[in-house]
């Protein structure tokens, strides 16, 4: 299985939660997906150093999949119209044992 963690801060002007209503749109429009998980970060401001806002976590079944979920034309949509309303990412995917 694969991983793919992907953190991120909402900019000034834009509006958390459609960025969220926009990234819960994948799962029926991108196949491959085999876990979805999306939401805000819930501990202490500052408590672990520079905080994410939010983190989004879903699973596929090999690196392949991931790749097919990344060149996806409605990925690569989403993805165009997110990228002026995250004022911070990152990613970061790895493999695990279920």
């Amino acid at each position: 299985m694969l991983r793919h963690v992907f953190l991120y801060k909402v900019a000034p002007k834009a509006d958390p939660k459609e960025i969220v209503r926009i990234l819960n749109e994948l799962p029926a429009n991108v196949p491959g997906i085999h876990s979805w998980t999306l939401g805000p970060h819930q501990g202490a401001p500052g408590a672990s150093g520079d905080l994410w806002e939010y983190a989004l976590v879903c699973d596929f079944d090999s690196m392949q999949g991931l790749e097919t979920y990344n060149n996806h034309p409605f990925h690569l949509k989403v993805v165009e119209k997110l990228l002026p309303m995250f004022s911070a990412r990152a990613v970061c995917d790895f493999e695990f044992k279920e």
